[in-house]
């Protein structure tokens, strides 16, 4: 077993005594995930997480060795969210399902993987954050999440394409333009101008995201006129 399926699998048997946790344990995890959030983990001390949580410093260290072990129990619940066998057959039922118009399919997959996002922000960011700075963690991501994710979408865009509804362009820059959209969505709203004021919906700019995806931006009536 390599170095990030060994990190992996003791993060994994970790979580399986989640619900053993104390009070102060969930307290210690609450605090770290709002300062580590707000201020990164680097500049969130271990005191700084024990007056949050109203406990001890001490009391950290009896249940986790280190701050990184904090970060850990932090985001290894996100990351198994994402790889939990419920939220990838939901993915997988979206792209199977062939009543749906290549609209909607990618309509609700879009929306399938940011309500996910929306309701765990707080350690997405967490991880989005913390990946540059902790091999296992990135490691994690690409191998767990990147690459399933791309097999997914990879076998919907290659299906269309043989289909002769997508054009015959390299499969892998179909894949990666769509979840640039995607990323670019969350990145916009919540890191870059949050402030922005789009008087849009989530749904409603989805629908546009995927539009632009499959029609781009150019106006066919205006092309018309040219020619």
């Amino acid at each position: 077993m390599d170095r990030w399926e060994d990190t992996m699998a003791k993060w994994l048997a970790e979580l399986e005594h989640e619900e053993e946790m104390t009070d102060k344990q969930r307290a210690i995890l609450r605090a770290a995930v709002k300062l580590f959030s707000e201020k990164g983990f680097h500049a969130s001390s271990t005191s700084e997480i024990a007056k949050e949580a109203g406990v001890a410093e001490g009391t950290i260290f009896r249940h986790y060795k280190t701050k990184k072990d904090i970060l850990l129990a932090v985001v290894v619940p996100l990351l198994v969210k994402f790889l939990s066998p419920r939220m990838l057959r939901d993915v997988q039922a979206i792209f199977g399902d062939p009543s749906l118009s290549t609209e909607e399919t990618l309509r609700r997959v879009y929306k399938n993987r940011l309500e996910l996002v929306e309701q765990n922000w707080d350690r997405f960011r967490i991880l989005l954050q913390e990946a540059a700075f902790h091999p296992e963690i990135r490691e994690a991501i690409i191998e767990h999440i990147a690459k399933r994710a791309r097999a997914l979408m990879t076998a919907f865009v290659e299906k269309k394409i043989r289909d002769g509804e997508f054009r015959n362009l390299p499969p892998a820059v179909i894949v990666r333009v769509g979840f640039s959209l995607l990323a670019g969505y969350v990145f916009f709203k919540h890191i870059a101008f949050p402030d922005e004021g789009i008087k849009l919906d989530d749904e409603e700019e989805i629908a546009l995201m995927v539009d632009i995806l499959l029609h781009g931006v150019r106006n066919p009536h205006r092309r018309d006129e040219e020619e």
